[in-house]
């Protein structure tokens, strides 16, 4: 359904393109007859998948349909328009925290304000029940006076995770996904604490704190490696704050924050003990290039196996795609194998060396380690 601006579209004029997203296009809209500013969302056409991709975009309007907080963008309406499900939401006018992030510095009083508007925001949508997982600065919208408000619940799930997501499949932003995220394992609220404590980490030292050359590299990153502490970037960073950001990007999540309410809570003391001198800090400016990454990229060591073989794939489960291949020869146990060996590999050499053992006939394991070679680069 093509769409420009003076089309109308039910009781709404579009009047200029918003953005395109990953599963869908938003416009901004005034109402025929209240003449209010609104923000429109279509699905994109003919993508693939378009039936799962309806099904979570009914999904993100039941969930906002339940949804009430200043800091989440409210969802105004949904109806059908020749067939297609169109959203209305709240027009929210300023820029997302990625922008804001490319186009100046900020305040350490800016940062942890920002956080603590999103961690408000979540601690009532995980009271509802209800998990974003896809917590990111492009999903954080700063309003004009200063009003975070938490956009795209399209992956978002009421309940339990394993109801709609399909075995080795891994939705949302790499850089910012929980360790059991990456893996593909059920989910909670924790997970989404994670994702906001990547963002905290981004905000106070410019850069992600996990990144790699490809996304096994950043997946196997998230499971296996501890960051580098803010404080040791930024000596402005009181110990205290850099270590409720640590304690946010714990692997395990009984480890990390159980609520956003008590990463919150943290949060507002460290802010009410600092003096006005440290709240004025200026933090760093990060250069974001790409979608996901506020991390400055490293360059890659021609050396190192694992520039030579990762691989980046569109969507977001280069383990995802090696499950399928596994599975082809042992069964579903192949998830289990595979989550289990990328916590242990480094490159994805050392990844197959490790799974192709389960695979017992010979022809079988030649078979299967030649789907190696779709997974490579040239050097």
């Amino acid at each position: 359904m093509p769409i420009g601006p003076g089309d109308q579209i039910g009781d709404y004029e579009v009047t200029g393109n918003l953005g395109t997203g990953g599963i869908g296009c938003v416009y901004k809209v005034r109402h025929a007859i209240s003449h209010r500013t609104e923000a429109m969302k279509v699905l994109l056409p003919d993508r693939p998948g378009s039936e799962e991709v309806g099904e979570r975009f009914l999904r993100e309007i039941r969930v906002l349909a339940s949804l009430d907080h200043p800091n989440i963008a409210a969802l105004h309406t949904a109806f059908r328009h020749h067939g297609e499900l169109i959203m209305i939401m709240e027009f929210v006018e300023g820029m997302t925290l990625r922008a804001r992030l490319n186009s100046s510095q900020i305040l350490m009083s800016q940062s942890l304000d920002y956080i603590g508007q999103v961690l408000a925001a979540l601690a009532y949508a995980h009271g509802k029940g209800v998990i974003h997982r896809d917590i990111k600065p492009s999903n954080i919208m700063i309003t004009r006076n200063e009003r975070v408000k938490l956009l795209d619940f399209g992956l978002a799930f009421r309940g339990r995770a394993s109801e709609i997501t399909r075995t080795g499949l891994i939705l949302g932003s790499l850089h910012y996904m929980s360790p059991e995220q990456v893996l593909g394992e059920r989910i909670d609220a924790r997970s989404d604490i994670y994702s906001v404590g990547v963002t905290l980490y981004q905000l106070l030292t410019g850069r992600t704190p996990i990144d790699g050359s490809g996304e096994f590299a950043i997946a196997s990153a998230h499971v296996r490696e501890t960051p580098i502490e803010p404080s040791r970037f930024n000596p402005n960073i009181p110990i205290v704050l850099s270590r409720a950001v640590m304690k946010a990007l714990e692997k395990e999540q009984a480890d990390r924050f159980q609520t956003a309410g008590e990463f919150l809570d943290l949060l507002a003391s460290i802010q009410s003990s600092l003096n006005p001198e440290e709240t004025m800090t200026m933090l760093p400016t990060p250069a974001l290039s790409r979608e996901n990454s506020g991390s400055r990229q490293k360059r890659p060591d021609p050396t190192n196996a694992a520039s030579r073989t990762s691989r980046t794939l569109s969507g977001a489960s280069v383990l995802g795609s090696i499950i399928r291949e596994l599975a082809q020869y042992i069964g579903p146990i192949a998830k289990v194998v595979v989550n289990r060996a990328a916590k242990q590999a480094v490159t994805l050499d050392e990844l197959y060396a490790l799974i192709a053992t389960e695979v017992r006939s010979d022809s079988e394991r030649k078979a299967f380690l030649a789907t190696r070679q779709k997974y490579s680069v040239q050097d």
